[in-house]
């Protein structure tokens, strides 16, 4: 399942109704901050290694360090990285801050993403290895990119898409068949813009082409992207129409690059809906959608703060509203056939959430729900299983359950049971867990500092910054 995630570690995908009342902090609308996953905390460069920004992307180096937990925080070790000549790496060993000797050394604005650091999007296993997209910065300009990675993690090699403008999301991308069908955010004259293309045989030849372009796509839309076979792709993304926030689809062709592209509304009209995530069911699709509810009418309440007594909570600038997630099952053309199911409390208020369909067809929503302000340290996470019978059941969690992060649901298809529930948590690490009934969530000492991106037979892939760089490296984790 493709969506954007990847990441580290502030607000990553704000649903609707946060806009309405957050105008000031974040885009015009009742879209919210936009979706785009926080490059990976930099680390040190490794003097040893050389790189060259254009060349092949392999080269001989030592396992990076792993970051220390913070004072007084205890770490467990549940993983073993699996041994590498060297970890595949994208982008170039760049030390992202200079050592100026009047800068005083590091403070919190150390954390904010270096403008230079690669960005991942998605990232896929397949029967040959792993796939994944990026944004990459190569003298000044950004360039999208995919890569096909090694099932070791340790080689591999970028397509390069071309620039992209105007502070995008990585492309999304499906397998057809033995080629990659791929839809890349872009902005024009006009605004923003999704491109169409294909590759062929991306890990020989590796031959692209671009079709067709849906314009008037907002800059800060989220989009998904799924193939349920037959020769053809869901593309779901949102939209402004009369003042409302709508979701759309567009059923491609990709191997027809003069398709005629006719979106179709995939939510109902006048609702306020954003942030689709599609994942594949037998037959067709489920897709899942964030709805902005009206805020409910009472009489003001007034607290104290810093600006003085008798302030009223509902003024504030910064409530988020209340919403919930939908869900609805799609035939193979992108057609709604049943209901939407709604899959949240009534008053919750879920910040960011994901999709991901199991072995059975049945479908998983890990979301986060928070009551607090943006910017505010994180909330509980949530995990619910929807049933093949429209029925659904909230899964229970223990052990670290607090995110700050859109939760990231990694399905392993080779293994059984092998789907993951990983985020960001409190202290700066990565809690994980398989998913079960009752599924336990914890960090560890190898993951802490990286991310989690995929799973394949058994194994995770982990991502971590070197510099303004990202290498991958395999893991084998305790459940």
């Amino acid at each position: 399942m493709t969506v954007l995630m990847i990441e580290q570690r502030f607000c990553r995908w704000l649903l609707p109704g946060l806009a309405a009342a957050a105008g000031a902090l974040c885009s015009v609308g009742l879209v919210a901050c936009k979706k785009k996953p926080p490059p990976l905390p930099a680390a040190a460069p490794d003097p040893q290694r050389d790189w060259r920004e254009d060349g092949p992307e392999s080269a001989e180096s030592v396992a990076p360090p792993v970051p220390s937990p913070g004072p007084g925080a205890a770490v467990p070790v549940r993983c073993r990285e699996q041994p590498q000549a060297s970890p595949f790496r994208i982008g170039e060993l760049v030390t992202p801050r200079t050592n100026d000797p009047e800068d005083g050394g590091p403070d919190d604005d150390d954390e904010v993403p270096d403008p230079y650091a690669v960005e991942l999007g998605p990232a896929r296993a397949d029967e040959e290895g792993f796939t994944l997209s990026a944004l990459r910065s190569v003298k000044r300009q950004t360039h999208a990119l995919i890569a096909v990675v090694a099932p070791d993690a340790a080689s591999g090699k970028l397509i390069d898409l071309g620039v992209v403008h105007g502070d995008p999301d990585p492309p999304l991308f499906v397998a057809g068949g033995k080629d990659l069908w791929l839809v890349t955010p872009d902005t024009d004259a006009g605004g923003g813009m999704l491109r169409v293309g294909v590759i062929r045989d991306p890990r020989g030849s590796a031959h692209l082409s671009w079709g067709p372009e849906i314009t008037g796509v907002r800059r800060d839309s989220t989009f998904a992207l799924e193939a349920a076979g037959g020769g053809h792709a869901l593309l779901a993304y949102a939209a402004e129409v009369a003042g409302k926030i709508g979701v759309f689809g567009v059923l491609l062709e990709p191997n027809n690059p003069k398709q005629k592209l006719t979106p179709e509304p995939l939510s109902a009209p006048g609702a306020d809906v954003d942030s689709p995530r599609l994942a594949v069911r037998n037959g067709g699709y489920w897709l899942a959608v964030a709805r902005a509810l009206d805020a409910p009418k009472g009489k003001p309440k007034a607290t104290s703060s810093d600006a003085g007594p008798g302030v009223v909570e509902e003024e504030s600038l910064l409530d988020i509203g209340t919403r919930r997630i939908e869900v609805t099952k799609l035939d193979a053309q992108g057609k709604a056939v049943s209901s939407a199911l709604v899959v949240t409390a009534p008053g919750a208020r879920p910040m960011s959430f994901e999709l991901a369909s199991g072995a059975d067809s049945s479908a998983y929503i890990g979301f986060r729900a928070d009551d607090s302000t943006p910017g505010a340290a994180g909330g509980a996470l949530q995990l619910v299983h929807v049933k093949l019978d429209g029925s659904f059941e909230k899964l229970e969690l223990s052990g670290e359950t607090n995110g700050t992060g859109t939760p990231s649901l990694l399905r392993d298809a080779s293994a059984p049971g092998g789907l993951w529930l990983s985020a960001a948590g409190e202290n700066g690490g990565t809690i994980f867990g398989r998913v079960r009934d009752k599924s336990a969530l914890a960090g560890d000492s190898l993951v802490r500092g990286g991310d989690l991106i995929a799973a394949r037979e058994g194994k995770l892939l982990l991502a971590r910054a070197k510099g303004t760089a990202a290498e991958l490296s395999l893991l084998v984790c305790d459940q």
